[in-house]
């Protein structure tokens, strides 16, 4: 009976255990197999038997420098010209040489999603490098600059014209993180080349303040500040730094020409009422 309780409690605990591992989709030799992760606890908690990668073969389940578990997929090994033999292990969970100072890290690779580089990089990183994706952002803040709509059919075809849908493509592409920064990085440095600062677009604001009233109708002016705000990263919450000034752009500004559009609103209801009777 305590034999038997026991064993379905080591049951349960596995199939609660599997709804938490780290699950990977390798594409090994043309074929996409899905391999388990697990932390050495779970593993001794399961009775897996594992080693130490350096000293894994294919087949084993060989343990990483921080303490996670997968399959070992192969073992090679490579011989230089000066005679000199080098060891690549490749794991589910990533790959490693054997060398005296060599670590084998599980976690990087799962940040980056990559599992199959010493080093791993996430792809719009590595993607981010190419002369195909910066020509792309380039078109993309020429249209911007020129106050035009992206022309993606255009810029699809700049970055990847072997591609069936070049335009889906490059719209995947500016969804990524790592081009978002590129284009706000590019929008800045034409923007300050061209003389456009941050103290410029305050003082937009405080003019813009100022007009307000006075004629009651600054949306255009405003409009303007505030995409120049977005370019130079001037919101609220954002913190600014340059050689001579850093700036924690708090709601002042905006409650201010918020105030002042409250003002405007009521002065133009009153003399609507005005004007009726």
């Amino acid at each position: 009976m305590a034999n038997r309780q026991a064993s379905y409690v080591d049951y349960v605990y596995i199939l609660e255990l599997r709804r938490y591992m780290d699950t990977i989709k390798r594409r090994i030799a043309g074929k996409v197999r899905s391999y388990e992760v697990y932390t050495k606890d779970e593993a001794n908690k399961l009775g897996y038997a594992y080693i130490e990668w350096r000293h894994a073969d294919e087949g084993d389940l060989a343990v990483s420098d921080d303490g996670y578990v997968s399959d070992c997929l192969s073992k090679n090994i490579y011989t230089d010209k000066k005679g000199r033999t080098k060891t690549f292990i490749k794991c589910a969970h990533g790959v490693q040489w054997v060398t005296g100072k060599s670590k084998f890290l599980y976690e990087p690779n799962k940040a980056a999603g990559v599992y199959s580089h010493v080093k791993p990089t996430r792809w719009e990183d590595r993607e981010a490098r190419t002369t195909r994706a910066k020509n792309a952002v380039n078109a993309y803040v020429t249209d911007i600059i020129k106050g035009e709509k992206p022309d993606w059919e255009m810029i699809g075809k700049i970055y990847r014209p072997d591609q069936e849908c070049p335009e889906a493509t490059v719209r995947r592409l500016f969804k990524k993180q790592r081009i978002v920064d590129m284009v706000e990085k590019k929008l800045k440095e034409i923007l300050i080349d061209k003389g456009i600062t941050q103290e410029q677009v305050l003082d937009l604001q405080l003019e813009a303040i100022d007009m307000a009233r006075v004629k009651g109708d600054v949306s255009n002016m405003l409009r303007v500040a505030d995409n120049f705000m977005d370019l130079l990263s001037m919101k609220p919450g954002k913190v600014v730094t340059t050689d001579t000034m850093e700036l924690d752009m708090s709601n002042k500004i905006i409650d201010a020409i918020e105030s002042e559009d409250k003002k405007l609103k009521l002065e133009r209801k009153v003399e609507e009422r005005e004007d009726t009777q």
